[in-house]
């Protein structure tokens, strides 16, 4: 093998260490690398060929003289420093007649490192080959280094998406139970609701034979009371309007109560509210209205919206004794957005009605049971528990939302009403025929499935004039002749094979120009009403509004 063809092997190999203390060594080791291409770095001490020693390094060529004068130690230490992959070879060229170094000196340096020994003299040719061989193995490492550093960085990636990828699923797993949590909570509150709308719906009836009673012997007596009856009868009326407030309550947080959702100018409503409010608070109340010009018309209830208002600013003033400020404040806002995560699961416009009092506050586990019916802080005899209710119901049946905000000082509570699509409009008023004007000559169908109330209502409707035929399902009315009707006053859940909304649909299509009049205080589905061409009238009502409801169906019917 010739020079030529080993340094063509050997270009770009790297650099060489050169240790020969003596001089004539040095130059003819140092012609021979140098016709190899290779670039040779001459060591003159022992320090030096230490501090030399790194991983460009390709190959260190040392003479027995260079070994003597090194301390077995220190070069230890060096070649031990080195890199997990890096083992750089050491050529030894000693003398075989001088003996100067022992074998278990060399058995020592080659159980630390790389030694390779080479007596001389010796041809040139194995000289050559040994230092090619050298290289190639040192060219190993280097392959085996990028090879590593490269698994290095493939680990340092692989770890980086595993962190990021762990931190995803925590997050995940985070979004998932709070998701989870606020389903649990909504079905726990609509259990709540399923079970006060059937207690509310129940005790409507049972109001309704109370104050349809209560009129009834008012009716029969004519007038000629004796003030001892009047009393009792004043208490009777009045217990009865506490039920029915009430029950109102429980239907509103059960959302099975019918809602006369109008487009409301929430602006000019909510100013005549707070006039309404700074006639009426103490004055130990500072209350104060922030309200933007350009604020959306909504869909809704006014008359439950004001009652939703008087229930928070009721629960703010007692959490205020010693007085303190009152906020009532408004805006549009766009949703979902990041200034109200409790309303994350709503999309599009909607206002936001934020009354804000700096009282006492809430604890949290208040707060996670405010809006439950019958749940209260108040002492017994001051409060029923159904304020909040009444709003969570309302806001949730009128396609917003209610929530409760912990503040620093006090308690914010706020609503979410969606944007009305439709304009302002003021609409005439009605023509209503007069209460006292009575029922008489009036043809009139009763559909009522309780007994008690069937019969207490017939009784009513027949002293005031009107001639009455009850059916308790709208089976058993469909079966009669209709055409002998004026009107029917049909009750909203029944059973049989159809309610009183469904009843109500087959008359508008077999009997036109019947007029009905629907009542109820509980409804599984408020929002059928919508469609219907009936009249309504909530239970328990009373008969001046029950005569007035009949007289617009008979007034205003084909």
């Amino acid at each position: 093998m010739n020079a030529e063809s080993i340094q063509s092997d050997l270009s770009n190999a790297g650099l060489v260490l050169l240790f020969a203390p003596v001089q004539g060594d040095l130059h003819a080791l140092d012609r021979l690398l140098a016709e190899l291409g290779l670039e040779i770095v001459i060591c003159s001490s022992p320090q030096q060929f230490y501090d030399r020693i790194g991983e460009d390094v390709l190959l260190a060529v040392v003479t027995e003289q260079a070994l003597v004068s090194c301390r077995a130690e220190e070069l230890e230490n060096v070649l031990r420093s080195q890199p997990q992959w890096s083992d750089m070879p050491l050529l030894a060229l000693v003398d075989s007649e001088g003996g100067r170094v022992d074998s278990g000196r060399f058995d020592r340096l080659a159980s630390i490192g790389n030694f390779m020994l080479l007596e001389t003299p010796t041809s040139r040719q194995v000289l050559l080959m040994s230092v090619r061989a050298a290289i190639r193995a040192r060219r190993l490492q280097y392959a085996v280094r990028d090879h590593w550093h490269e698994l290095e960085s493939h680990a340092g990636r692989l770890e980086a998406a595993v962190q990021e990828r762990t931190l995803e699923l925590e997050h995940e797993v985070q979004e998932r139970s709070r998701i989870q949590a606020e389903l649990d909570e909504a079905r726990r509150l609509e259990s709540l609701g399923r079970l006060t709308g059937g207690v509310a719906h129940d005790f409507n009836n049972l109001l309704q034979v109370i104050t349809g009673g209560e009129t009834l012997i008012r009716l029969l007596q004519g007038g000629r009371l004796a003030p001892q009856m009047e009393r009792a009868l004043d208490s009777i009326r009045r217990a009865a309007d506490h039920g029915a407030s009430l029950t109102q309550r429980l239907l509103a947080y059960a959302r099975r109560q019918p809602l006369s959702a109008v487009t409301l100018d929430l602006s000019s409503h909510l100013a005549a509210t707070a006039d309404l409010l700074l006639r009426t608070l103490e004055c130990r109340i500072d209350f104060q209205l922030r309200l933007p010009p350009d604020l959306w018309a909504v869909d809704a209830d006014p008359a439950q919206l004001d009652a939703a208002i008087l229930n928070i600013v009721g629960n703010a003033c007692d959490a205020m004794p010693e007085g303190g400020t009152l906020t009532m404040a408004a805006h549009n806002v766009n949703l979902p957005a990041p200034e109200l995560p409790e309303a994350r699961q709503l999309k599009g416009d909607y206002v936001c009605l934020m009354m804000s009092d700096s009282g006492e506050g809430m604890s949290e586990q208040v707060a996670d049971h405010a809006f439950e019916p019958f749940f209260t802080t108040k002492s017994a005899g001051r409060g029923t528990g159904l304020g909040l209710s009444q709003v969570y119901g309302f806001a949730i049946q009128s396609g917003g939302l209610a929530f409760i905000r912990r503040e620093a000082i006090g308690t914010t509570i706020g609503l979410l009403l969606p944007r009305s699509a439709a304009v302002v409009a003021v609409a005439p008023a009605p023509v209503v025929p007069s209460a006292s004007a009575g029922l008489e000559d009036i043809r009139m169908l009763c559909v009522e499935d309780d007994p008690a109330v069937a019969s207490t209502t017939g009784e009513l409707l027949r002293s005031l004039g009107a001639s009455v035929v009850v059916a308790d399902s709208a089976d058993a009315a469909m079966k009669l002749d209709l055409s002998q009707f004026d009107v029917v006053l049909s009750d909203v859940m029944m059973p049989g094979s159809m309610d009183g909304i469904e009843f109500t649909r087959w008359l508008s299509e077999f009997h036109p120009s019947l007029p009905v009049v629907l009542c109820s205080g509980y409804m599984l589905d408020p929002h059928r009403l919508q469609s219907l061409k009936a009249e309504f009238v909530r239970k328990p009502y009373r008969i001046a509004d029950l005569i007035a409801s009949i007289g617009r169906a008979v007034a205003f019917s084909p």
